[in-house]
């Protein structure tokens, strides 16, 4: 072939020529120097950074017929048949061809005979993590103890992959990728010699397509050479390679920061109609970022500072985003960039992605601060509580650790009403128990008894659980439905029923398997500090139950009902419904004590007299009954059963 491809006509002919891997050629030609060079060297490290041209110079210097040298001569029979590869001494082994144990035997036969036409007999097994299990035993004993004319240098991209015996038997050198600078020097200086005028940010272009890798780039450039003549260009490196030129990333990264969605998917979907690939846009984009991130984190860094020489809107974009905005960005980005590769609408995923970034919010630490100082102002003063049900804006997920336990235990005092004032003096919310005012006016007196009669009706509001007086008056969890629901309250029911579905909410925000079980129970009572909830499965009424949930259900309970302290109980709808019978009895039941006689009518200001059968009654003012322990039970008692708008004290 008359034309010889650029990485091959460029490449490495001595340890000086190859780029970016200082620490290894100073070792090796020090070595040379000393003749201290091993019998075994393993060159790893990414694809294209040099590590067989660097086995070769190698090979070429202890066979020098001037060296063994720092450098070879490049001009003897020895140097020139090794370059050509026609010496029959140096021999470059592809190990994924011939990876089995037999071609290792037969290595192995091999390596005894001396060399016919050099110094040293080299053999040079690239890609070496291909060998089989028992191809690599098969080679332990000859690389450890080889005949003194012979020489291994294995090379590999994957050491992880080579056992570790091998590995100890050989001195390793880690290969580098080559910086952007060193790549960019190497090709213009190429350019220069091939005479191609290039412009400055079309070989930063080929650089970071390369990824550090020079191979890589010298395939670029020479690809670029062909489409565009003695003039390269960075539109022609854009077309070539499918990347996006700066001038476009920088105007995406104005509009995301500047909250301007329209703008942002007007660039992606230009960029998409025009053929660019989906992941290959998420890379660059991602990219950008990456170095935004570090130019405000470590503006002194080399590539940074290479990148805000050739693309001049870099700094003035990355003075308009916070650090903080950033990362989170990121975070963002390479989540999705995960999910497209399991995805067939990547364009839609990636749209969504934007309109989000254009709609994170920057967290700021006086936003914060000022949220805290304003909860502990609601606690000091007495703000209502239970106001807004379903929780304030939600902070970011990358806030300060020390913030957000601050904020959750003021917001859990909150919830609870800890360190608030009395309720008598605390406002009325919509969600507030209130009492029917008390008239008055005397009524009529007679022998007390509850009885259903009709009554005015009065403007009353759901009232959620009355508040539990002390810990002791609440059944224990396990005392079972017949000692929980022994006053249930309907118009709490319904206040739960109502707001049901923020519960759930707010709960999938907390924890979502915990949304998950509570999703199949329905709101069947309230009553004595419980919220008694039926479930049609087993495992949905024990899972529930257990602490590591309960923990969570319980403070939004006690926030639903206005800081009153509020329980989940889990029951099957089964055991609820041979239940029903049992209250409907209890609730036509008398409310206690024997039938109290009818009612004798008197004269209008005397008292009736009392009988040997009955039982001392204390007076009723305006409906309510005097404060006698009994007699207010049972009048609670019936209130719940029946509701207040029912229920008259008749003396």
């Amino acid at each position: 072939m008359g034309y010889i491809a650029l990485y091959r006509e460029w490449r490495p002919q001595l340890f000086q020529d190859i780029v970016g891997q200082e620490h290894v050629t100073r070792t090796l030609q020090n070595a040379l120097r000393q003749s201290r060079f091993a019998h075994a060297y393993l060159f790893n490290g990414p694809r294209g950074t040099g590590k067989t041209s660097a086995a070769k110079i190698l090979s070429k210097a202890i066979n020098c017929e001037r060296g063994p040298a720092e450098e070879p001569c490049n001009e003897c029979h020895a140097c020139l048949g090794i370059t050509k590869g026609s010496i029959m001494d140096v021999l470059e082994i592809d190990a994924a061809s011939n990876r089995g144990v037999d071609e290792i035997r037969d290595l192995r036969d091999k390596v005894k005979f001396a060399p016919t036409e050099v110094r040293y007999k080299v053999y040079i097994v690239d890609e070496v993590h291909m060998l089989t299990t028992e191809a690599f035993n098969a080679l332990l004993k000859t690389l450890e103890e080889p005949p003194h004319h012979v020489m291994f240098i294995l090379a590999t991209t994957e050491p992880h992959k080579l056992p570790a015996t091998i590995i100890s038997r050989c001195q390793r050198f880690d290969f580098r990728r080559i910086m952007g600078r060193q790549i960019v020097d190497r090709l213009r200086f190429i350019a220069d010699e091939k005479g191609v005028q290039v412009e400055e940010e079309a070989l930063w272009l080929v650089a970071r397509a390369a990824e550090g890798g020079m191979r890589d780039a010298l395939s670029i450039f020479d690809q670029v050479i062909s489409f565009g003549g003695d003039q390269v260009r960075s539109e022609d490196i854009i077309a070539m390679v499918g990347s996006i030129s700066s001038e476009i990333l920088a105007d995406i990264a104005r509009a995301v920061v500047e909250r301007n969605p329209p703008a942002v998917l007007g660039h992606i979907g230009t960029l998409v109609d025009n053929g660019k690939d989906i992941l290959q846009l998420m890379h660059d984009l991602i990219t950008y970022f990456r170095d935004l991130l570090m130019m405000k984190t470590v503006p002194h860094l080399e590539e940074i500072q290479d990148r805000a020489n050739y693309d001049r809107q870099f700094a003035e974009v990355a003075g308009m985003f916070d650090t903080q905005l950033l990362i989170q960005m990121i975070e963002q980005m390479t989540q999705v960039q995960n999910e497209l590769k399991w995805q067939s609408q990547g364009r839609l995923l990636l749209e969504m992605l934007m309109v989000r970034l254009c709609n994170i919010q920057s967290f700021q630490p006086e936003d914060m601060l000022k949220r805290i100082q304003e909860l502990e102002a609601k606690i000091a003063g007495g703000a209502p509580l239970g106001a807004g049900f379903g929780g304030g804006p939600q902070a970011p997920a990358a806030v300060p650790p020390d913030i957000l336990r601050r904020l959750a235990e003021l917001e859990q005092r909150v919830a609870s009403g800890v360190g608030a004032p009395p309720a008598g003096n605390r406002p009325a919310t919509a969600t507030s128990i209130q009492q029917p005012p008390v008239s008055s006016a005397p009524e009529p007196v007679s022998h007390a008894h509850v009885a259903q009669a009709p009554a005015p009706a009065a403007p009353t509001t759901p009232e959620p659980p009355r508040p539990v007086a002390a810990a002791s008056s609440t059944p224990p969890a396990s005392a079972g439905l017949d000692k929980i629901v022994t006053a249930p309250n309907p118009e709490a029911l319904a206040h739960a029923k109502q707001y049901w579905t923020k519960v759930l909410d707010e709960v999938k925000k907390q924890k979502i398997t915990a949304n998950a079980w509570l999703l199949a129970g329905t709101p069947v009572v309230v009553s004595n500090g419980y919220l008694v909830v039926a479930f049609k499965s087993p495992i949905h009424k024990e899972t529930i139950m257990k602490p590591i949930f309960k923990e969570i259900i319980d403070p939004i309970f006690t926030q639903l009902f206005n800081g009153t302290p509020t329980h989940l109980y889990a029951v099957m709808e089964s055991e609820w419904e041979r239940f029903l019978p049992i209250l409907a009895q209890r609730a036509s039941e008398p409310s206690g004590g024997p039938p109290a006689p009818e009612a004798e009518p008197v004269d209008e200001g005397k008292p009736p007299a009392p009988t040997e059968t009955d039982t001392p009654i204390p007076v009723a003012v305006g409906g309510r009954p005097a404060p006698t322990e009994k007699i207010d039970d049972l009048v609670e008692k019936a209130k719940y059963l029946f509701g207040p708008e029912h229920v008259t004290v008749l003396e």
